[in-house]
């Protein structure tokens, strides 16, 4: 879950290392693989329980989380904010391993599912948008953040042959996939009714919003200036 960092690819030059790349990968391939195995019952966990959803709700509070999270850290990167005082490449690092991290919790929030006895949901509606039956036009909207989310981190390891301008443009798809998973976390489960996480949503969704319009309006004074020799 990967958002608009433009540029800071470029300070790295030789510095480039992908701890947080890697280590965030693997936090989130360890978390799927649980979610998965405890889904299908290969742990022995199964039957008449509630144990599934809890799992699961409280895996996507926090993948929800790492994801604000991992949009927030890119919005002030790319506005300047606090880049002076820090390292790009242990930025960056960060950068990539929260999202990751939010990846995988995501993945254990559905793959769990398959093993919840009240809700139906097999292999095929975790993964595929609109096939469950549970709310699809909502699940949708998680599932499909999830797999823009999935494409935004590989486009990291793909980013020299699509050309920074490309790479760029396609992480703009990050501010689509905040906003799906947000509408999936506020408008489906039953922790909503939770007033304090309720106030979190909004808040978040608030602090998202004020960065966004902030970056907008910082980045058009480089635009006017890069104008200039041209004029």
């Amino acid at each position: 879950m990967n958002s608009n960092v433009p540029l800071i690819f470029e300070e790295r030059q030789k510095s480039e290392g992908f701890w947080g790349n890697i280590l965030g990968a693997a936090i989130g391939v360890l978390l799927g693989a649980a979610g998965f195995l405890i889904g299908v019952g290969a742990t022995g966990l199964a039957g008449d329980t509630t144990s599934f959803w809890i799992l699961s709700r409280s895996a996507g509070v926090i993948a929800y989380l790492l994801l604000w999270g991992s949009v927030v850290w890119g919005l002030l990167l790319s506005g300047k904010i606090g880049r002076k005082k820090l390292a790009p490449a242990i930025v960056l690092d960060a950068h990539q391993f929260i999202s990751n991290a939010a990846i995988g919790f995501a993945a254990f929030h559905g793959l769990i599912l398959m093993g919840d006895r009240y809700v139906s949901f097999p292999l095929m509606a975790v993964l595929i948008p609109f096939v469950g039956t549970y709310k699809p036009i909502l699940v949708a909207a998680g599932q499909i953040g999830f797999w823009l989310s999935l494409a935004l981190s590989i486009s990291f390891l793909v980013r020299k042959r699509i050309g920074p301008k490309a790479w760029r443009t396609f992480h703009y798809v990050s501010f689509l996939t905040y906003w799906g998973v947000w509408l999936h976390s506020i408008l489906i489960g039953t922790d909503i009714a939770f007033a304090p996480l309720k106030l979190f949503y909004f808040v978040s969704s608030a602090a998202v919003t004020l960065l966004t319009i902030y970056r907008i309006f910082a980045a058009r004074p480089h635009a006017a200036r890069a104008a200039l020799p041209a004029a």
